[in-house]
């Protein structure tokens, strides 16, 4: 691929030339979780004889993060944006390079773009714009990603308790389950609770994961009948890594850990990696339950490599490989998403900061630990699966966690149901045949046109 253009399949347009189908379904990819859940819907679009367009953005080009997830879920991209520099490079590069696109598809090959975005992501909240403003609106999976954090009232509560000892994990683990103790309006995770909010209003069908997502979108007024509570995608993504897991290597890389109860651990938001004080809370206490002998398996992401360099922690890491070479494996991300689900459904508990794996850790009944001040995945919280570890006290950090390893309540149901893909799919072919097309000023939406008259008596 040339630097910094955009890459197209050889032969794409002859077969969009070729193609008798008048709606051209587009997955939007960008990021290894946007992969992973857009995988099912791309496979049962194509099942279903669709026409099926795969367009990668670029954002993650590590081959671990993409494409080894791409050869595992079968996917082959027909375009690639090649976005690169800042983030506010990127956002106004997918913009411009997704726009000329849907404007080729419509205008020279007469196809009407139905865009599929995902999640919380930046694609997700550019490539809808770019459809937006060409007037198409777009299907979004994994609607409504919101942030629920505890009061400051309540989070003042448990500090000055835990300080004065008077700190009790089955009350705290109880009083997070009380859905009035939270908030809405959290900037975390940074950036992406920025463009979760600001997808929506580009949307037609709200793909939501669970009723508490229904609920807060009818709340924030969005219309009740495109909103679809239809499960989540991952769950039909991790039933395909099922499948494969019996030819992971992931206990080869870290055979420290196997047959072990060990706490799978990733660390990887801003705010969290950003901020010196933060990053030292969590490697403190990720340090602290090493000491403890607990077997730790700490993956080393992008932006936990580059606060450990930043923070001069990477002489001490080192040292705890040697020191704790039989309880602890530090080492790079996994790029097969059937490794992930190998290991993370043999853990203890998976301990974290990212959504996508709050979700995971429900689908295969591990504990979670979410290292952060409030959830983008709430109703696992709410469904006792996942408990907060804020990330201000590296003590009470390593409290929670070890509290959560042995509380058994803490393994409660899955949330995210079975063939998602195709309800999602099922929602989109009922809507188009209905109503043409996913984009309609209020006369359409309304079914006012009837009433239309120019006429002047």
């Amino acid at each position: 691929m040339e630097d910094n253009k955009v890459f197209v399949r050889e032969n794409f347009w002859q077969d969009i030339e070729k193609s008798e189908k008048k709606y051209a379904h587009i997955i939007m990819i960008a990021t290894k979780p946007d992969i992973i859940k857009q995988a099912p819907l791309y496979q049962e679009l194509k099942k279903r004889g669709e026409l099926v367009i795969l367009i990668h953005t670029g954002q993650h080009y590590d081959y671990n993060l993409s494409k080894w997830v791409l050869t595992e879920f079968w996917m082959d991209v027909d375009m690639n944006l090649n976005i690169y520099w800042k983030i506010h490079k990127k956002f106004s590069l997918v913009i411009e390079r997704l726009w000329d696109i849907l404007i080729d598809l419509a205008e020279n090959y007469k196809k009407i773009p139905v865009p599929y975005v995902h999640g919380d992501t930046m694609t997700a909240t550019t490539a809808d714009k770019a459809a937006f403003l060409n007037k198409f609106a777009v299907v979004h999976v994994e609607a409504w990603i919101r942030t629920f954090t505890p009061t400051k009232i309540f989070y003042e509560k448990l500090f000055n308790d835990y300080e004065s000892w008077k700190f009790n994990w089955d009350s705290y683990y109880k009083k997070l389950q009380d859905f009035n103790i939270y908030e809405r309006g959290s900037i975390e995770p940074y950036p992406e609770q920025f463009d979760t909010r600001w997808i929506e209003w580009s949307t037609w069908l709200f793909a939501a994961p669970v009723d508490l997502y229904k609920k807060t979108l009818i709340d924030e007024w969005f219309p009740i009948d495109h909103i679809k509570v239809v499960g989540n995608t991952v769950a039909d993504a991790i039933e395909i890594s099922k499948l494969k897991v019996k030819d992971s290597k992931a206990f080869e890389k870290y055979p420290n850990m196997k047959w072990k109860d060990f706490l799978f651990i990733t660390i990887h938001r801003r705010e969290n990696t950003e901020k010196k004080e933060r990053f030292l809370v969590i490697y403190n206490a990720i340090k602290k339950l090493i000491e403890d002998w607990v077997y730790v398996c700490f993956l080393g992401l992008y932006a936990s490599e580059f606060a450990i360099d930043k923070y001069w922690l990477r002489e001490d890491i080192d040292s705890l490989k040697e020191k704790y070479a039989e309880n602890f494996a530090y080492g790079p991300a996994l790029a097969h998403h059937a490794e992930v689900i190998d290991m993370i459904s043999q853990a203890w508990a998976v301990v974290t900061d990212s959504g996508s794996m709050q979700e995971e850790a429900n689908i295969v009944w591990v504990p979670c630990v979410t290292v952060r001040f409030g959830s983008d995945r709430t109703e696992t919280i709410l469904a006792w699966n996942n408990v907060i570890a804020p990330p201000i006290n590296s003590n009470l950090i390593v409290d929670i966690v070890k509290w959560a390893i042995w509380n058994k309540k803490m393994i409660w149901k899955s949330l995210y149901w079975e063939n998602v893909s195709e309800k999602i799919v099922d929602e989109v072919l009922k809507m188009l045949k209905r109503d043409w097309k996913l984009f309609k000023f209020d006369d359409e939406r309304l079914w006012l046109e009837k009433y239309f008259n120019w006429k002047i008596n």
